[in-house]
């Protein structure tokens, strides 16, 4: 309620983003341009599971994040390192203590996120803000025997296929990433590799939401980690990398002279179809299954944001 001298009125709520100012010696409610604080509220339920990221907020073309503040109402019961920042770069705002440790909007607790640059800006477009790095729980199946390797690319061999049959440990599990090592052989390699979980016949089950820009390969072999979402493994089923969308050259792929206990590998020139067995030969990876993070956990961001 306010008065303009002579009468008690009511000033109605206004938008997001304004707050309460004076225009002409009267309130009204403004954009304040200046440094608002933006409340995000969030739980554990709102991390996504397949990338262990959280999403904050839109920062609008031409303004920057400045400053963020958590406040932990319920303790997280995983997560410790978690980073808020760029959603193409998480090199953001670094977490003064854990979640699991305590609760409240304090320097001891959750205090101010630091940074070693000045600001986060939005120079053209928006930019996602993201909370990164939360932890999980889960299984490794690791492969890690090699004494060879075989070339992939856009017209030679398209994909390598790793089956999974009956009594292999993956059987039956939820996979989460799949990790392969990879090679520029010299060939100077365009385009992009991609992963797939696929049934035996070459049916597909699931994409991976990470992909590996083939110009980016080195001289010698280097982990690459391709993300899936959660997707319970069969019998008969082959978790796959393939070339199909590179455009030129080719890159190396660990392999082992040897084949895998209960499963077989498989080749093909066409992505998705026609595969031939690569007898005694099983591929070189590294598979997370059974993840899990956080079942409890509540917090409240404020972040700054200015022009």
């Amino acid at each position: 309620m306010v008065s303009d001298g002579v009468n008690i009125q009511e000033l109605s709520a206004g938008v997001d983003a304004q707050v309460l100012g004076m225009s002409g010696g009267a309130p009204t409610w403004i954009t304040n341009s200046s440094n608002p604080l933006v409340k995000v509220s969030k739980t554990f339920s709102d991390i996504d599971l397949d990338t262990l990221t959280m999403d904050l907020y839109t920062l609008p073309e031409d303004t920057a994040l400045v400053n963020v503040w958590t406040d932990i109402t319920t303790i997280f019961d995983l997560s410790t390192g978690v980073t808020i920042g760029d959603g193409a770069d998480d090199n953001g705002f670094a977490e003064t203590t854990d979640w699991t440790a305590g609760t409240g909007l304090t320097d001891a607790t959750r205090g101010v996120y630091v940074t070693t640059f000045q600001t986060m800006r939005s120079t053209s477009g928006t930019t996602a803000i993201k909370a990164y790095n939360f932890t999980a729980t889960g299984s490794t199946f690791l492969q890690n025997l090699t004494n060879n390797d075989r070339q992939l690319g856009p017209t030679a061999r398209q994909e390598l296929a790793q089956q999974f049959n009956a009594g292999h440990v993956l059987v039956g599990e939820n996979i989460s990433t799949a990790s392969w090592w990879f090679n520029n052989a010299g060939s100077s390699p365009t385009g992009t590799i991609r992963a797939f979980i696929r049934q035996s016949d070459g049916t597909l089950i699931a994409t991976s939401s990470t992909a590996l820009d083939a110009s980016t390969t080195s001289a010698g072999f280097v982990k690459f980690t391709f993300v899936f979402p959660n997707t319970t493994l069969s019998a008969g089923d082959m978790i796959t990398l393939s070339a199909a969308d590179m455009t030129g050259g080719a890159i190396d792929n660990n392999i082992q002279d040897t084949e895998m206990t209960n499963g077989m590998l498989f080749e093909t020139t066409s992505t998705g179809s026609s595969y031939v067995q690569m007898v005694a030969k099983q591929m070189r990876m590294e598979v997370t299954y059974a993840a899990a993070t956080d079942t409890q956990g509540a917090v409240d961001f404020y972040l700054q944001v200015v022009d």
